[in-house]
């Protein structure tokens, strides 16, 4: 009875997840970007979405529904790009947003629209109407 209660439990949770990233994937803006901490090894899978002046990044493997982080279009800066050696469709991108560095690992395209969208801001210090 227990083994079957463990089997119920973790398909439910199998189908949480399935939908979750389903959901999110699914969003108008969203793209594929790993990221991690810039000098550490190992990258984190995810998926940004652009919101109203922000991009949300969700953790892939995780059932939160919220993001696990949110940088906002003013405040994010691309310091450097790098081709992926072994990978020439995938940049890497280190970028400074609330005096933290970080890297960014997405396909050439979402790196465009990344740049584009980050260009498109209102100029900085300007009042908006």
């Amino acid at each position: 009875m227990l083994a079957v209660l463990a089997l119920v439990l973790l398909g439910v949770l199998v189908v949480a997840f399935a939908v979750r990233v389903r959901r999110i994937a699914n969003r108008v803006g969203s793209f594929e970007c790993a990221l991690r901490r810039t000098g550490a090894k190992d990258w984190t899978s995810g998926i940004a979405c652009y919101g109203a002046g922000r991009i949300d990044w969700y953790r892939l493997v995780s059932l939160r529904l919220r993001p696990s982080r949110s940088f906002t279009r003013d405040g994010l800066v691309v310091l450097e790009r790098r081709v992926r050696a072994g990978a020439g469709h995938v940049i890497e991108a280190r970028v400074a947003c609330g005096g933290e560095q970080l890297e960014l690992a997405m396909v050439r395209e979402a790196f465009a629209g990344l740049v584009s969208w980050l260009e498109a801001a209102p100029p900085r210090g300007e009042p908006r109407l």
